[in-house]
């Protein structure tokens, strides 16, 4: 799986484009920013949902145990 890498770009080379070839660099650099801004959000929301997930689980079963021992003492004769 080969990706299109972006090429390396110094102050000599752009100084030797026309103003077409910069405006076109430009474009392509706002897109590559917009694309990884957008799997940054991406991947932010996927890990608020497995620390919610986590957070589920990790309560669930505590939630569960207290409710256990309440029933016990309450079906217990004094």
């Amino acid at each position: 799986m080969e990706r299109n890498l972006p090429r390396k770009l110094d102050t000599e080379i752009l100084k030797q484009l026309a103003t077409e070839q910069l405006v076109e660099i430009i474009i392509e650099e706002g897109n590559s920013i917009e694309k990884l801004t957008n799997r940054v959000v991406e991947i932010e929301k996927l890990k608020v949902s497995k620390d919610l997930d986590s957070i589920r689980l990790w309560k669930a079963p505590s939630g569960n145990i207290l409710k256990k021992t309440e029933n016990q003492q309450q079906d217990k004769p004094e």
